[in-house]
């Protein structure tokens, strides 16, 4: 079964954080551990793969936090799980050609599917959230 782990979750909620944020302030890891209920720990590993692969700056100092390194527009759903889960790949133990091609067409599928931006992902984020009613 192909599964995300919690990991790619909590740093795509992060990102969808930042990405809002983009080019107003900084977020501070307390602010993302407070809005979303991830442990801290977990977030700073989550933090430090993004700067590593340069899809976060970290600024320290009295003003400092995290940003986007890049606009959310130039930012795909894809390039944050590849950062945080490595590259796209489905094994099988299986080595017939007919498998493999099968296995190759869903890889091609998923990056597909997670090729849209930071900003299509968080602008289907604030839809979401303004369709939700609430029953008194």
């Amino acid at each position: 079964m192909f599964s995300l782990s919690s990991k790619a979750h909590y740093g795509l909620a992060a990102m969808l954080d930042l990405a809002e944020n983009f080019g107003k302030s900084r977020l501070q890891i307390r602010q993302i551990v407070e809005q979303r209920g991830i442990p801290k720990n977990y977030l700073e590993q989550i933090f430090n793969m993004l700067v590593k692969n340069g899809l976060v700056k970290s600024v320290r100092g009295n003003k400092g936090g995290y940003e986007l390194a890049r606009s959310p527009r130039d930012l795909t759903v894809f390039s944050i799980l590849e950062a945080l889960e490595g590259p796209v790949e489905i094994v099988s133990k299986h080595d017939t050609k007919a498998v493999r091609h099968a296995f190759v067409d869903l890889e091609n599928s998923i990056k597909e599917r997670f090729s849209i931006s930071l900003e299509e992902l968080l602008d289907q984020e604030k839809r979401c959230q303004e369709k939700r009613v609430y029953y008194i």
